[in-house]
């Protein structure tokens, strides 16, 4: 089950890097949770089913020209099918308006049939607010 989930995986970055978000979104169960544990308010702390995931996911890649996900390490528990993937983002913003660059550490679990039923995604978020002018919002408090 690791090998194949460590597959998955890396389609799951694949398919973002080609910006295929409906394939993407048939990569996760029906019923699967998607966190933000550090998300503050730039982003729903979860989100549940694949349907409130692919809203949430539509758009994203129409804000980059190109988006890339060097992955650095991998993880993998096969005995939970628990997989944490340790990548970086190199993607170019819309219209050339700059980098954004963020680490990333995300934690997949994985159903029996290989589906992501949990996902917790890992990041800096001031660097998601600064990059995507954000800031105001993610700070207000």
């Amino acid at each position: 089950m690791s090998e194949r989930d460590v597959a998955t995986v890396r389609t799951y970055l694949r398919l973002l890097e080609e910006k295929d978000i409906d394939s993407w979104i048939e990569l996760w169960a029906e019923d699967a949770d998607h966190y933000y544990p550090y998300g503050t308010e730039m982003f729903p702390p979860h989100m549940k089913g694949r349907e409130a995931i692919y809203r949430a996911w539509k758009g994203v890649p129409d804000l980059f020209d190109s988006l890339r996900f060097p992955i650095h390490e991998i993880w993998t528990d096969a005995a939970t099918g628990t997989v944490i993937a340790r990548f970086d983002s190199d993607n170019v913003m819309k219209g050339g308006e700059g980098v954004y660059q963020n680490t990333y550490i995300c934690v997949f679990k994985f159903d029996e049939d290989g589906l992501i039923r949990e996902y917790r995604e890992y990041f800096d978020p001031i660097v998601t607010a600064v990059a995507y002018g954000l800031a105001d919002i993610a700070y207000r408090r």
